[in-house]
């Protein structure tokens, strides 16, 4: 089984945003535990790159198994159609569930693009270790990969230029809008009392 030197580099570049997301976390601005923002991308961009990594290095276990290519190709392509799927299961639940909450750091067209990409590649994985693809079991896992480094790119591209808004303001905002009223109230009452002296 010849192993494509690009498993390597996919590997390596997986390394590379494991290690850039824990910069990215220790040197935000504000101190303390993480917010759940940071918490879901930091899961997403970490699930992304260890999977690109250990997927990447799964064909060599394989080879030193001594399995037939073909089988090998499949076998590989099995299990990262497995873990696409039930990534692409996960995030969309996570991702129902911060839309509510910060709605801000989501942009629709990016979504339907990324959730669109990780489906085509489940089913183009899942028809490789099934049989259909068997032939083209190489190119088709490496094109898996790439996709996973693709979208930890963008996420992490997102944890460095789109941030959710300061809910503090939003509620000093909030407290703004109340004041005038408050405000009004006391206006009249004070009127009141001076019509009746």
């Amino acid at each position: 089984m010849e192993q494509p030197q690009s498993l390597q580099t996919i590997a390596e570049i997986g390394i590379a945003f494991a290690g850039f997301s824990g910069l990215v976390i220790a040197f935000r601005r504000k101190a303390g535990p993480l917010t759940a923002v940071h918490r879901y991308r930091l899961r997403i961009l970490l699930t992304l790159a260890f999977g690109a990594l250990f997927l990447a290095l799964l064909p060599d276990v394989l080879a030193s198994a001594r399995i037939d290519p073909v089988t090998a190709w499949r076998v590989a392509a099995g299990i990262a159609a497995l873990f696409s799927s039930v990534f692409l299961a996960w995030w969309c639940a996570v991702s129902r569930r911060m839309v509510r909450i910060v709605p801000e750091i989501f942009h629709r067209f990016a979504v339907i693009r990324i959730v669109t990409g990780h489906a085509m590649m489940a089913l183009l994985l899942w028809a490789v270790a099934c049989g259909p693809l068997e032939a083209q079991g190489a190119p088709v896992y490496l094109g898996a990969l790439a996709w996973y480094l693709v979208h930890a790119a963008q996420q992490f591209w997102r944890m460095l230029f789109i941030q959710p808004r300061e809910r503090q303001a939003q509620r000093t905002g909030r407290a703004r809008r109340f004041r005038p009223c408050y405000s009004r109230r006391a206006a009249s009452g004070r009127e009141a009392v001076a019509a009746r002296l």
